[in-house]
């Protein structure tokens, strides 16, 4: 079977997901092929994009990235390549009724024009939702045929501004897409409420490679409570909250350190409010590192914190990869009843669950994980039981070719 993997960008290092799962079909003899709107982030790169030779796997439509531009350069932009490439224009592209914004802003009439290689394969996955839109209609434009899966992670659903441009996209999406993979039962519901076809509909989780994790019995050292983040700094993570309660818990006499490790555009903010609240000393923003060094660090740590809160435009997360890798390796999490997180975190069972946006509570939280070393071991261990049970790669993996076979 061959499979095409559809991105708007390739490679993103916050998405090791969609990397882990391009790397499965490769690894179980699935001929793969990748095609990506425009380039990816190549400064914060994991090491297994070259392990597996994906760039020889990977073309994009684009050579440069013009996304984060204004809207009338990018109308420049596109006019000047459409004026020179007017011989190979697709005169349905420009259909304003049926495409809406992706053809006024002249994005699918240039997609159209780019490339003169037609990608052809048995399934195509997109993933987010918005993805699939693009994907949907480029195969209407005979750009890419095969059967169209889309997963759907969080803010695909959440986001008011995705929401709001592509809610009439997702309709047509529902009536001529293949089959829908939401990541939680969240979204499932989320997804049939919209209109969805409910038999078409199921969910597979973005799980992880269990046997990557060796499960750590852990013992908090109280002259160095090591705490650790591994996120994009954007605002849904909720890491101001997560700071905020570093200052409460510094106040109360606990000797910690606090990594966060990640990028994204609440640095400077995020790195202001630590020199506001006088956390230098303990509180560090480490940038971006590779796999190998996130798990070195992870190894080292003593509890994992993430207090995911629904972000001002809506957006939401699906359910962190992030927080199954630490339940995994024995690494206590702290997080929020936000979104489908519930669904892998019990509270006081598997991990704790705060309610968004509470300092105290998660300040409580992690008194409770420091002060209580029966309850934290046990969490630690119900952690890594629940992961392995229900978010395994591996399981679902065998669940999604399945599904894959079912449709092509």
């Amino acid at each position: 079977m061959k499979i095409l993997f559809f991105c708007i960008k390739f490679p993103l290092a916050s998405e090791t997901f969609v990397l882990n799962q391009i790397i499965s079909f490769i690894k179980n003899g699935y001929e793969v092929e990748i095609l990506s709107v425009y380039p990816g982030d190549f400064k914060n790169i994991h090491d297994d994009f070259y392990k597996y030779d994906l760039p020889t796997r990977t073309s994009y439509l684009y050579v440069k990235d013009y996304s984060g531009e204004g809207r009338l350069s990018l109308l420049m932009k596109r006019s000047i390549l459409l004026f020179k490439s007017f011989y190979k224009l697709n005169v349905q592209s420009f259909n304003i009724k049926r495409y809406g914004f992706l053809s006024y802003s002249l994005l699918l009439p240039t997609l159209s024009v780019v490339s003169d290689k037609r990608y052809r394969a048995d399934v195509i996955i997109a993933h987010f939702g918005h993805c699939g839109v693009i994907a949907n209609y480029l195969r209407e434009l005979k750009i890419i045929s095969g059967k169209l899966v889309t997963v759907f992670h969080g803010n695909d659903l959440s986001a008011k501004d995705l929401l709001d441009k592509y809610s009439n996209d997702y309709k047509k999406l529902f009536l001529s897409g293949d089959f829908f993979l939401p990541i939680s039962n969240l979204w499932k519901n989320k997804l049939i409420q919209m209109g969805c076809p409910e038999k078409l509909t199921s969910v597979i989780r973005m799980g992880i490679k269990t046997n990557d994790f060796v499960f750590q019995e852990r013992f908090i050292d109280m002259d160095c409570i090591k705490i650790v983040s591994v996120c994009r700094l954007t605002e849904k993570k909720g890491l101001e909250y997560a700071i905020k309660a570093c200052k409460l818990l510094k106040q109360k006499g606990y000797k910690f350190t606090y990594k966060i490790i990640g990028y994204g555009e609440l640095e400077a903010h995020l790195s202001n409010l630590i020199k506001e609240l006088q956390l230098t000393d303990c509180v560090e923003l480490t940038g971006f590192h590779p796999q190998s060094i996130v798990r070195k660090i992870l190894s080292e740590s003593n509890i994992f914190l993430l207090p995911s809160v629904t972000a001002n435009n809506g957006d939401m997360e699906g359910i962190p990869v992030a927080i199954m890798e630490a339940m995994a390796s024995g690494l206590p999490v702290i997080t929020t009843y936000h979104s489908g997180i519930p669904e892998l975190v019990e509270n006081n069972h598997s991990g704790w669950l705060c309610p968004e946006r509470d300092v105290h509570s998660i300040v409580d939280a992690l008194i409770a994980a420091i002060e209580n070393p029966n309850l934290y071991s046990s969490v630690a261990v119900n952690a890594q039981s629940k992961v392995y049970e229900c978010f395994n790669e591996h399981k679902e993996f065998i669940k999604m070719c399945s599904l894959l076979e079912r449709v092509k």
